[in-house]
């Protein structure tokens, strides 16, 4: 079977809009839910949903994803699953996980009823900005270089077992973890 190229772009539309559907399709998000903790509660509890999910899923876009939908109330346990492939898009060093997935969730929280509502544009291009001035850039292989000072050739799955034996994923929770404070912090700005 013949595996077809599709390009960044593409993959992460077609995921925003497997994000924006399941909120069509009639996902309450109880955003009052929320209010009830502090925002030191909900940072505190984010950080402790990391350590519980990246030893169990072992990728940042499910992990990221899965922090927000607890703590947020979203919902959508099928979108994790979804999420599997989105570390670095497939594992070729595009699209760090970590945005994959606070990009989901900001989409089930700001999306409207209509798919034509886009309301999800704006805070989705703040996170963006705000994680790429950290990290400087929102792509996998360069936020890996940005952590460990270290440029891997990352294009495919197999790059990435030496990244891993040579400690350069060790710094995902802490890129997970910043990742998700900007994403709440966008949430929680949400009225």
């Amino acid at each position: 079977m013949a595996i077809k190229k599709t390009s960044r772009r593409k993959f992460i539309c077609s995921a925003s809009l497997i994000a924006m559907g399941s909120a069509a399709f009639g996902l309450d998000i109880p955003l009052s839910s929320i209010r009830k903790k502090s925002k030191e509660e909900i940072h505190k509890q984010l950080d402790e949903l990391v350590d519980k999910y990246l030893p169990v899923y072992k990728t940042c876009s499910q992990t990221s994803f899965n922090a927000l939908n607890d703590t947020f109330n979203l919902k959508a346990d099928k979108v994790v699953k979804a999420l599997a492939q989105f570390p670095g898009i497939a594992l070729r060093g595009e699209t760090c996980g970590a945005v994959s997935g606070c990009l989901c969730g900001i989409a089930l929280i700001f999306e409207g009823d209509k798919p034509d509502n886009n309301l999800s544009q704006k805070p989705s291009y703040e996170f963006c900005s705000k994680f790429e001035s950290e990290f400087g850039s929102t792509r996998c292989r360069d936020v890996i270089k940005h952590m460990t000072n270290n440029e891997y050739s990352i294009s495919k799955p197999e790059d990435y077992s030496l990244v891993a034996q040579e400690g350069g994923l060790n710094h995902c929770d802490a890129v997970i973890k910043r990742a998700l404070d900007i994403a709440a912090e966008i949430i929680m700005g949400k009225s």
